[in-house]
């Protein structure tokens, strides 16, 4: 299923998610489970196009992206989001270690700088600096509602993902979120970095900024907001969400005992901890997914609106 990309959809998304983005900068952004239409078109352009794809923890199956809201453009690239399932299998013995899946949401602090340093795979990359959700999985090889979320910074960060393709069975993956192709680096004799990443890359150090905001959803939600067109959805509130609706919702969980934060509209660390704790005291341990929409919304009581 094909999915279009603008400038206007990628608004869309943070207005429903309620994502405060910078309006000046360079923004990252990875779909899950959704691949670049063609996989070899790395200009930025006004319009882009994805298809939905499966999630299996083999191939890459996601686009990271890189927008520039005040030209309205956008750049997408081949990559994954979630670990290679050789990093899992393995995690999953030491129950979890060694092996994450980042959760969907807004991480505002990606830097420049360099992954595994002082390693011969050493390359420049986007470094992930601060503590942020995530989940491990002690029962099998994907990760699902069930499993359990942790807060901490394992350095999930925006690198090369030593692969040459969407066909190939092997990319560097143990969490982070990484793009198809090579990096400069030691072990590959500093000969120049390769494919999409490259790309990547180069765009991002060519401009001056330091640290980039990245937005992490998954393709399907893509594709709720891009077809919906100029019909109002019903919002979203997850990891990095800010603002008005973050308070109402801070509320609502404070006044059934699960929240005992501040009321500052910063959907954190202990926000989210609520909201999975509530759902799974509302609808099982499985149903703990960390977003609050309509059916969350309803029963802790709130009206929830449409964007």
């Amino acid at each position: 299923m094909e999915v279009e990309l603008t400038d206007k959809v990628l608004r869309r998304l943070c207005e429903v998610n309620n994502f405060s983005v910078p309006t000046k900068e360079m923004i990252f952004f990875g779909f899950r489970g959704a691949l670049p239409l063609n996989l070899e078109d790395y200009e930025f352009r006004t319009k882009q196009k994805v298809i939905l794809a499966d999630v299996n923890y083999r191939n890459p199956r996601c686009t990271l992206g890189q927008w520039l809201p005040e030209e309205e453009k956008l750049a997408i690239f081949p990559g994954s989001t979630v670990p290679h399932q050789d990093y899992v299998s393995k995690s999953v013995s030491k129950g979890g270690e060694g092996a994450n899946q980042l959760m969907t949401g807004y991480y505002r602090d990606y830097r420049k700088g360099v992954h595994k340093a002082g390693s011969p795979t050493g390359h420049d990359a986007f470094r992930q600096v601060s503590s942020h959700p995530i989940q491990r999985t002690s029962d099998d090889i994907d990760f699902d509602n069930d499993d359990r979320v942790e807060y901490e910074n394992p350095n999930d960060n925006i690198h090369a993902g030593w692969c040459m393709g969407i066909n190939s069975t092997q990319y560097a993956s143990a969490g982070c979120q990484v793009l198809v192709g090579y990096p400069q680096c030691q072990k590959r004799g500093n000969q120049p970095a390769t494919g999409p990443w490259k790309v990547f890359k180069k765009n991002a150090y060519d401009f001056s900024q330091k640290s980039f905001g990245y937005i992490l959803l998954y393709g399907r939600e893509v594709y709720r907001i891009s077809s919906a067109g100029n019909s109002k959805v019903s919002a979203r509130l997850r990891f990095g969400s800010q603002g008005d609706l973050v308070k109402k919702l801070q509320k609502a969980l404070q006044t059934k005992s699960f929240y005992e934060g501040n009321i500052d509209g910063d959907f954190g660390e202990r926000t989210l901890r609520a909201v999975l704790k509530f759902q799974t005291a509302s609808f099982g341990p499985n149903a703990d997914d960390g977003i609050v929409g309509p059916q969350t919304a309803a029963s802790l009581k709130m009206g929830w609106p449409d964007l």
